[in-house]
């Protein structure tokens, strides 16, 4: 009887050691998917941001362009406003 009580105190002792162990390792684990996750996340985000960066550089180039040319567009209609007035 005294083995059998040794055994099953031994076994119930082990199980919760093992469970307690388990359930610290499954959350280490966890974490470190979580962290993985995060990194992927980032350089995912990142690599969005430095295209839209260089989308928004093109835009500002063209943003450019085209107020030089309302700016030249302007001067010519006005060159013509008074080309038309000192004919009259």
């Amino acid at each position: 009887m005294d083995n059998t009580l040794f055994t099953v105190i031994s076994s119930a002792i082990t199980g919760v050691v093992t469970f307690f162990l388990g359930a610290r390792k499954q959350k280490l684990e966890n974490e470190s998917s979580a962290l993985t996750n995060i990194e992927q996340s980032i350089s995912v985000y990142k690599l969005l941001i430095d295209d839209l960066k260089s989308q928004i550089k093109e835009l500002l180039v063209k943003v450019d362009e085209l107020e030089a040319k309302v700016d030249s567009l302007t001067q010519e209609n006005h060159e013509l406003k008074e080309m038309l007035r000192n004919r009259k």
